[in-house]
């Protein structure tokens, strides 16, 4: 029997570890919402601060004590009874009155609570070589392609690695070769939803070889203008920053698109110039946590003014080992290093890949392990000061927030039930 239950417990731990192993890399678990000192919850509809001295009333509407001026709670429901009341859960509330302000989450805060529940968004800088391709992955299961590279076999297979069997959407920014390439045998393995293209013409075979299978595989066509949304997920913001079907040059015809994903986000430029990056962040908020370097590193691209808007602090450099354009150009990693900005090569890391769940952020790569330093993930600070040494025995909540002014947690020596009127585990938040 004592065996038997051996085996049994070897096979729980062999299963744990593996499951461990498969799990994201970006876990939702323990990331709050912050919303100004208060953390924003599933189920509150806003909270209010206390002005002027205003009565707690239980259900029965009996004042059961004083809540004090500058005190904030959150708000679960409203009643229009009795003058309207506001219900600050575990069945107390308070009366809509001058005495309060009263607040709503914005949209975006109330988004990003749904976001960190939801499975995480997969952005992947496939390594081509002298090129750009770009996987998204979207917690609905919907997936884009931002350019082919130049070989279409490299894309197939990374595709059928990560078990694609439908495109919802291809992009290809603009139409050189080391961007649309590959696009012919993608549109030849995969289904897919709608092709965007830049628009721009070309009189290579390879342009009129990708307009004829969007053609004859009767794949939906769109042209974009500046200001489009791209609809992959109703959590993510898919805006094109810049599109110019009537441009000169193919790269000044580039889609230049902005993925955000609550507090996380991508800029993908193509083969934009600084031109471009100028008209982009004269009008749009360009700022990112991660950027895909224009044009493979060239310095006809990644601006300083430009990377100085965008601050990002994960830059991608798409481009082949020892190419013969000199790839990427010691100014654009001058640029980007003004701006502490870790720089990943695809020469140098392969294939990577940036998960986050819209709080956090982390950096996985197919060759080169990251750095330490590297792998730590952002996170959004929730500052909790805890002075020394540590008081306790406190009469009511304004007497300790006098010390702890962001409350107490349950295991807090200074916790009190009577000061965890919600139920949630904090006193006096």
């Amino acid at each position: 029997m004592k065996n038997k239950c051996l085996k049994v417990l070897f096979v729980v731990v062999l299963l744990f570890s593996v499951f461990s192993f498969i799990t994201p890399t970006v876990n939702a678990d323990n990331q709050k919402v912050m919303w100004g000192k208060t953390e924003l919850k599933k189920g509150q509809i806003g909270k209010i601060t206390v002005l002027s001295n205003t009565s707690l009333l239980d259900k029965n509407t009996k004042v059961v004590r004083t809540l004090k001026k500058g005190e904030e709670y959150r708000i679960y429901t409203y009643k229009g009874t009795n003058g309207g009341l506001y219900g600050l859960g575990g069945g107390f509330f308070v009366k809509k009155s001058s005495t309060l302000k009263y607040e709503t989450p914005s949209k975006s805060k109330l988004a990003l609570l749904t976001i960190v529940n939801k499975t995480p968004l997969e952005v992947h800088f496939i390594d081509v070589g002298q090129g750009d391709s770009i996987l998204i992955k979207s917690g609905n299961g919907k997936t884009m392609l931002v350019d082919g590279g130049e070989n279409g076999s490299d894309i197939v297979s990374y595709l059928s690695s990560e078990g694609i069997n439908k495109l919802d959407y291809v992009v290809a920014t603009h139409p050189d070769q080391d961007h649309i390439g590959g696009l012919i045998d993608v549109l030849s393995n995969y289904t897919v939803g709608t092709f965007i293209n830049s628009g721009k013409s070309h009189t290579t075979q390879t342009y009129a070889e990708l307009l004829t299978s969007i053609s004859d595989n009767k794949i939906n066509y769109k042209v974009p203008k500046t200001g489009d949304k791209i609809s992959l997920d109703e959590n993510v913001d898919i805006t094109v920053l810049h599109a110019n079907e009537n441009a000169t040059e193919n790269n000044d015809a580039s889609i230049v698109i902005k993925v955000t994903y609550g507090q996380v986000s991508f800029m993908l430029t193509g083969d934009a110039d600084s031109g471009i990056e100028e008209d982009i962040y004269n009008i749009f908020n360009v700022q990112a946590t991660v950027l895909k370097a224009g044009h493979h590193g060239s310095d006809t691209s990644s601006s300083k003014a430009f990377i100085q808007r965008v601050k990002p602090k994960v830059t991608i450099l798409s481009y082949g080992e020892d190419n013969s354009y000199g790839h990427p150009h010691s100014g654009v990693v001058s640029n980007l290093k003004s701006v502490s900005s870790k720089v990943y090569a695809t020469a140098d890391y392969c294939d990577i890949v940036v998960t986050t769940n819209g709080l956090i952020y982390n950096v996985s790569t197919g060759c080169k392990p990251v750095l330490q330093e590297e792998t730590k993930p952002m996170v959004i600070p929730t500052p909790m000061p805890t002075p020394t040494p540590v008081q306790t025995g406190f009469k009511n909540c304004t007497e300790l927030k006098k010390v702890y002014p962001n409350g107490v947690s349950s295991n807090h020596p200074a916790y009190l039930p009577k000061f965890d009127r919600d139920k949630d585990g904090w006193g006096c938040e």
